[in-house]
């Protein structure tokens, strides 16, 4: 994967997702892995949710999580979307 650690950049990668859900419906991410550029299969813990929100994008409806987590060794901050109607998982992009 390539270094973004100070710029925002846009991923769209499609990931693989271990979510947890409440009894009220909301869910948290856990764990995701997916696959780098050296075809390799990374399996990355989310630390913390940040915050939570659902955005309708032209008229596609996702989940919004802005989470935290080790990579590389490094704390990074980014941009995770659920698909409702796709159910996909993506990195949508880094914040830093």
């Amino acid at each position: 994967m390539e270094d973004t650690s100070n710029t925002m950049v846009s991923m769209n990668i499609p990931i693989q997702m271990i979510c947890g859900m409440d009894t009220t419906g909301n869910i948290t991410p856990i764990r995701f892995r997916f696959q780098t550029d050296e075809d390799m299969i990374e399996t990355i813990h989310i630390q913390t949710v940040v915050s939570r929100d659902e955005k309708k994008y032209v008229g596609i409806r996702e989940k919004q999580f802005i989470c935290t987590a080790l990579i590389s060794g490094r704390r990074r901050i980014m941009e995770i979307r659920y698909n409702v109607e796709s159910q996909k998982w993506r990195i949508f992009q880094f914040l830093a």
